[in-house]
């Protein structure tokens, strides 16, 4: 499956930051405002969150301000 431009860098980032918190894990949460952070030029982060919400890699919180990795998303993560 190929990965936009927009999912690479989601994973990327998530990535760096949980290798900075000792390593790859579901249930780890980052603000959106920290995952666009890395927003490159063009790319729809936006889309690109909902759409890793659908196929069930992410989840957030009811005020949509955290995005969480599912057991699913780690592995995406781990091999991204």
């Amino acid at each position: 499956m190929d990965l936009s431009q927009a999912e690479q860098a989601i994973l990327a980032r998530f990535k760096a930051r949980c290798h900075t918190a000792g390593g790859v894990q579901p249930g780890y949460g980052m603000r959106a405002n920290a995952i666009k952070l890395v927003q490159p030029p063009g790319a729809d982060f936006d889309g690109a969150l909902q759409g890793m919400l659908e196929k069930g890699w992410l989840k957030k919180n009811e005020a949509g301000t955290w995005y969480f990795l599912t057991a699913e998303g780690a592995e995406r993560v781990k091999a991204a």
